[in-house]
Formats: C-alpha cells, sequence, structure tokens
C-alpha cells in the first residue's frame, strides 16, 4: 500500500472516530427525548384463543376491559392530522400466541382495495400492519401485515429502519370485508418471536394502516417525518406476564428421491438419471435467548429457482439468499461489507481442468453441504451473538478423454510427416470441489439509546487453498431521535501468507430534519483486499467519495402535496490513481393534490476511464455521457390510469431516445 494511502487511511479512520465520538456524546445527552410514548395493555386469556376467520364474532373479543388502540395519525398526506377512517385495535395472549382484532371501519367499503397477489409482494391495496420490538432495544423488531384480501406480508427489522422481507415467520392471519369496513384478526405464536425470559415484558408496538384508494396511512404511535428512526419511535406493549420463550426440540427428517430422463447421449446411455437423499433439520432452545439449528445433509429441493441473468459484466452475478437454513436469523450477519455470503456454502463446484475433455457423464450441480450449525441470540445485557460452522464434501466429476495414445510419424528432409494417430476415449475422474469447513461469528453490543458496535471474524478452510480469514469491527452510533447517524466499518482479509487486505466504508446521515436531509461517506478498498471465499466484494482498488443532498416539501402548496429533489455527486480511483468513477445526478417527484405523480432527472457521467472492460489488458477511455427521464403518472387506484416515460441521452455506443407509455385498467377493486 502507498504511504499516501495509509497517510489517508489513517485520517479517514481519525475522523470517523471524531465523529463516532460526537454522535454518541449527542446521544448520550439526549437519550430521552420528550414525546409521548403510546402504551397499550394487553389482557391475559384463559379459555382457547379465537377462532382466526376475520371475522371478529369470538366472545374474546367482546369482554369488557379491553384495552384498545386508537386515535390513529396521519402520516400520509397530511401528517399529523386524525385519521379518516376510525381503527380500533384489540390485543389478547395465552401461553402459545398473542392475538390481534383490528377494526378497521371505512364509510365506502365498496371501494376498498383488496387485489389478490402473493405472499410478500407489494400492492395498491388497503392493509393494517403490526410491529414488534420484543428485546424492547429500539434497534430490531418483526413485522406482520395483512391486506383486505388476505394476503399476508412478514420481514425483519435491522438497525431501526433496515427492513428484510425474505425473512418468513409461520403465523396466520384471515381478513373479512363488512358492510361497516373490513375485519382481521392474527395469531402470531411466540415460537416465531425472540425475547428474554422475564416476569413481565414491555414491547416495542406499532400499528399502521394503509387505505389504497386514498394513499393515506396513518400509525397508532405517531412520530413525525422530521424524526428519523421507526423501531426506536414504537409505542409500548405492556402487561405480558407469564409467557415464555420456545425452548422445545423440533427434528423434521425428510427423505427425497427424483427421476430425470433425458434423451440418450454418450455421457447417459439410457437416458434415466435416479437419485435418492434422506436427512434432517433441528432447532432447539439452548436457553431463552439463544437458538441452536442445525441440519444434516439438507434438502434444499423445495427452494425455489434463481431467476436467468445474463451477465455481461466482469462482476460476479450477485444472487440472494432463499434456502431455510441461512434466512433464519441473517440480518444478524448483516454489515457494511458483505463478510458473509451464503451462497458460498453449498456452491456450485468447480470444472475439471483437462484440454482432452470431451464431455461430463456426471458432474454434481451443487456442492454438498454434509451438515451445519447456527447459534443465534440476544442476551439481557444487549450482547446478539451470531456463530455458524457449515462442512462441505468432496465432490468429483466423472468424465470422457480423448487421449493420443498411438502415433507413427517419419521424417522426410526436415519435415515431420505423421503416418497414423490412434486416439483413446478414457473415462476419467477428478476432485473439483475439494472438503471444505465456513465458519462465521459475529458479535454486537448495544450501547446508549438506540446504537451498537460490532465484529466479525471469517474463516474458510479447504483442501488445497490456503485459510482464508477475515475480520472487521463495526458501528452504528445514532442520536436518540434517529436524526443523525454515523456509521461504518473497518476489515480486513488474509487468504494467503504474504498479503493483508484493508477497507474501510464510514458515512454519516442526516435523516431527521423537515426539509434537508444528506449523507457524506467514503469507501476504501486497497488492492489486497479479497473477501470472495465467504464473503462478497464486487471489486477492491477502489477509493471512492459521495454526497446525497435532498430538499423535500410536506405540506400543500396549491396543487401540490408533496415534493423531494436529491442531489448526488461522486467519484473514485484506483490505487493508481485512474479516474474510474465520477458524475452527478439531480432527480425530483411531485406529488399532487389529486394523487398525480410527476418526476423526472438529469445525470453526466464524467469518468475518465475504465480498468475492468478490457478484463485486466490496460485502461480503456471511458467516452462521457448524459441522459434526461420524466415520468407523469395519473392515480393509480381509478379504473384506468396513464403512464408516460420519455427520455433521451447520449451513451459510448451514441445518442439514444425512449419512450414508454402504459395504461392500466382496473376493473374492480380485487383486480
Amino acid at each position: 500500500m502507498h504511504t499516501k494511502t495509509i497517510v489517508l487511511f489513517a485520517a479517514l479512520q481519525a475522523a470517523c472516530l471524531l465523529l463516532i465520538t460526537a454522535v454518541s456524546s449527542h446521544a448520550q445527552e439526549t437519550t430521552s427525548p420528550e414525546r409521548e410514548v403510546k402504551e397499550l395493555r394487553v389482557t391475559r386469556i384463559q379459555a382457547d384463543g379465537p377462532v382466526i376467520d376475520g371475522k371478529l364474532d369470538d366472545d374474546i373479543w367482546k369482554q369488557p376491559g379491553l384495552d384498545l388502540a386508537r386515535g390513529f395519525l396521519q402520516r400520509e398526506p397530511d401528517e399529523g392530522a386524525a385519521a379518516s377512517e376510525s381503527t380500533l385495535v384489540a390485543v389478547v395472549y395465552d401461553d402459545d400466541a398473542i392475538y390481534f382484532g383490528f377494526w378497521n371501519f371505512d364509510s365506502n367499503p365498496d371501494q376498498i382495495l383488496a387485489p389478490l397477489v402473493r405472499r410478500d409482494r407489494d400492492a395498491m391495496t388497503d392493509l393494517i400492519l403490526v410491529s414488534l420490538d420484543c428485546h424492547h432495544d429500539h434497534q430490531s423488531g418483526s413485522y406482520f401485515a395483512i391486506t383486505a384480501a388476505g394476503v399476508l406480508r412478514d420481514a425483519s427489522i435491522s438497525d431501526d429502519t433496515n427492513v428484510d422481507y425474505d425473512w418468513d415467520a409461520v403465523w396466520e392471519a384471515s381478513s373479512r370485508i363488512q358492510p361497516w369496513g373490513w375485519s382481521a384478526e392474527m395469531r402470531i405464536p411466540f415460537s416465531c418471536l425472540r425475547f428474554a425470559e422475564k416476569d413481565e415484558h414491555t414491547w416495542g408496538l406499532q400499528i399502521t394502516r394503509n387505505m389504497g384508494r386514498s394513499g393515506e396511512y396513518s400509525r397508532w404511535a405517531f412520530s413525525p417525518s422530521s424524526e428519523g428512526g421507526y423501531v426506536s419511535r414504537m409505542g409500548h406493549l405492556t402487561g405480558l406476564a407469564g409467557i415464555k420463550p420456545a425452548r422445545h426440540l423440533e427434528v423434521l427428517p425428510y427423505t427425497v428421491s427424483s427421476a430425470q430422463f433425458d434423451p440418450e447421449s454418450p455421457g447417459n446411455p439410457d437416458g434415466r438419471d435416479l437419485t435418492g437423499n434422506m436427512g434432517f433439520d433441528l432447532k432447539y432452545g439452548l436457553s431463552s435467548n439463544l437458538i441452536l439449528d442445525a441440519t444434516v445433509n439438507p434438502d434444499f429441493g423445495q427452494v425455489e429457482l434463481d431467476q436467468p441473468v445474463l451477465n455481461l459484466s466482469s462482476f460476479e452475478t450477485y444472487y440472494s439468499e432463499k434456502r431455510p437454513f441461512f434466512l433464519e436469523g441473517a440480518d444478524l450477519f448483516n454489515t457494511s461489507f458483505n463478510m458473509f455470503y451464503s451462497r458460498r456454502i453449498g456452491r456450485d463446484p468447480g470444472y475439471v481442468d483437462d484440454d482432452n475433455l470431451v464431455y461430463y457423464t456426471d458432474r454434481p450441480p451443487a456442492t454438498t453441504i454434509l451438515g451445519a450449525a447456527k447459534i443465534t441470540g440476544k442476551l439481557a445485557g444487549g450482547t446478539t451473538i451470531a456463530f455458524l460452522n457449515a462442512v462441505t464434501q468432496e465432490e468429483e466429476a466423472a468424465y470422457t478423454a480423448e487421449v493420443v495414445t498411438e502415433a507413427d510419424s517419419t521424417w522426410v528432409g526436415e519435415e515431420l510427416i505423421i503416418d497414423t494417430i490412434k486416439i483413446d476415449t478414457l473415462n476419467r475422474t477428478r476432485v473439483i470441489e475439494p472438503v471444505a469447513n465456513y465458519s462465521v461469528l459475529r458479535l454486537t453490543q448495544d450501547v446508549f439509546t438506540n446504537s451498537r458496535i460490532g465484529g466479525t471474524v471469517t474463516l474458510a478452510s479447504q483442501d488445497a487453498h490456503h485459510p482464508a480469514a477475515a475480520g472487521g469491527v463495526d458501528w452504528r452510533f445514532s442520536t436518540a431521535d434517529g436524526s443523525w447517524v454515523a456509521q461504518g466499518q473497518s476489515v480486513f482479509s488474509r487468504n494467503d501468507g504474504v498479503n493483508t487486505g484493508f477497507g474501510l466504508d464510514a458515512e454519516i446521515q442526516k435523516l431527521g430534519g423537515q426539509h434537508i436531509r444528506g449523507e457524506i461517506g467514503v469507501t476504501l478498498r486497497d488492492p489486497y483486499l479479497d473477501l470472495n471465499r465467504l464473503g462478497y466484494l464486487d471489486r477492491p482498488d477502489w477509493q471512492q467519495g459521495r454526497l446525497w443532498v435532498q430538499y423535500r416539501t410536506l405540506d400543500d402548496w396549491w396543487i401540490v402535496r408533496n415534493s423531494w429533489n436529491d442531489f448526488n455527486l461522486y467519484g473514485a480511483w484506483n490505487y493508481d490513481g485512474a479516474n474510474i468513477q465520477k458524475g452527478w445526478n439531480w432527480n425530483g417527484q411531485i406529488e399532487f393534490t389529486n394523487r398525480w405523480w410527476l418526476s423526472g432527472g438529469i445525470s453526466q457521467n464524467l469518468s475518465e476511464y475504465d480498468d475492468r472492460e478490457t478484463r485486466d489488458n490496460g485502461l480503456w477511455e471511458y467516452p462521457r455521457a448524459w441522459g434526461w427521464w420524466a415520468s407523469f403518472t395519473t392515480d393509480q387506484s381509478k379504473t384506468i390510469s396513464l403512464n408516460l416515460n420519455p427520455g433521451s441521452g447520449e451513451e459510448r455506443h451514441g445518442s439514444w431516445w425512449a419512450h414508454w407509455t402504459g395504461i392500466e385498467f382496473r376493473p374492480k377493486s380485487n383486480m
């Protein structure tokens, strides 16, 4: 690493530490912002829980003394105003689950939007959403939502505002259109929630209602949009006593067989391929705070296939995780640098390096995971633990190779004349993926009101490869109201006995404020940084700075309801000093009072070089480019809506223009 870079690296780290100290001091001084914290007391029931059919006709919902959540206030479109329609929510619980009942009153029930879509799919619809902070740490939580059509959504929340929609829990809910609006019921088992063992609990609670036709969404525990945060702004759910976190043992064995029939070929003479497999998954509560997940020869046959991707770039395609074992507690491993990319475990094995290869007779499509175990949880002192270890087996490929086994030749003068050649076809096997062991350990500690520090260590050990180690320290310091955040991570990697790589990602964000928000950040990755044995890094050799500024208006003015203006400025250089990224863009949006939208933007790319386009064969001079776009959309809740999208610009292949027009027809509210 160059001396200049070392000095810059140290200076940036020192600057980040000073900023962290300043923000954390402010957080410590403002641990109790002046605001009303709403509270709802839950009722314990002795009888069986309600039937989850959405009708709300069980006696449980009719008993006197139920504490009801009410008094919802709008976040959109008229922030702080009372919701246009009333909402009542009751909460009860028993030993096994917590139940929610919703009375969503609507003066025009025939206009309730209730399209039927897949689970977790976004749509313009009426819905009710419950968020729970069971650790009451003001940073993490889970949310559960149901639409008027009975479509479920769920997600996990981390770092106050980050949402992971890949998380799926086992719970149930139902909804029903009523003459007075629509109703819904939820049953959320305690087995799908993480919480400590206490005599009595206080959880964070937020309830949100969305009305599709008007774009209105309102919250029970209201906080103005000028304040940042989400989990940290929740109300309180009190009165939960005598409940126990799930500590039971679950074992799920499986057996599977498959048959594949293809046309006959030299590698598969009869065209048939018959396979069988078996294994099991295990879940056990080690304590009230720690959960053990384990799997032996896991079955991922039921997992949704990846969408086909045509990748013509010089960077590896990134695939999202869909395997249930790795999704459980996945948010606990997340950091600025992607140090744990779980798709590395059980990946597509390598290929035979043999110039004589003709075709494969047998090549496994994936590396077999012999076993894996994971311990995740959050201790009472605010320490989060996430540990994973996995072992994959050795994989071999069988193939056919053509080899010259005999040749006759004679010299005629100075010329060699080949008389006869004999080529034999041989069957061979070769190891394409050695045995491997993968380990990840991550620890985080809550500090102040809603801040944390953490550390991560990863190790990938595989035969014929030098052990690959990586580690990092990360931080997130937030003011108590979530308006200012300083966060980042410093990492290292060591994949051989010679070079150690370093990286830094740090940023300061202004997430609160009535009009102005912004972010300033820097990323450094030296040429030796390599996290790809167990993580994901698109490229090393990168020094980048970035700036984002937003100006927004939230008060009605003339025919304008809201507006946003965003300006971005960025630049990056490699460690040889070549400018590989530089540019700016502006984009804006206007929402009109009639729910029409007008948006547009302009961007300019001023980069000088591309050091990856030539695949490590020097620099390619990058032509400057620019472009503009616009979009106009009418109210999409109406029977017919229109969308216009023009644009033009210049890229490296020349000038371009485009125009797209769309018409959407909604014959009924549920279609």
